[in-house]
């Protein structure tokens, strides 16, 4: 979804036509309400059952538990809580 959305902001941005009209602080307050929206989905995947013991993904490089969802959720509350300060 973050991907998405940058790349959505980046050809708004590019775009001369939408550019003019739109001013840089409607920009921020945009990638703030992308990333709040972001810390509430994966505090929703906290749910998962199996989160309990982990899952490993691309042959156990990187695993994701509890722990690693609720910091995914810290930092895109803090993300968007800087980007709005």
């Amino acid at each position: 979804m973050i991907f998405c959305s940058i790349l959505i902001l980046i050809v708004a941005i590019a775009l001369p036509s939408i550019n003019n009209k739109i001013i840089s602080n409607i920009y921020i307050r945009i990638s703030s309400i992308i990333l709040l929206y972001s810390g509430l989905l994966a505090l929703n995947a906290i749910n998962i059952p199996s989160l309990g013991s982990g899952i490993g993904l691309y042959s156990g490089l990187f695993h994701v538990t509890l722990i690693s969802q609720l910091m995914d959720c810290f930092i895109f509350l803090i993300g968007s809580l800087i980007l709005v300060a």
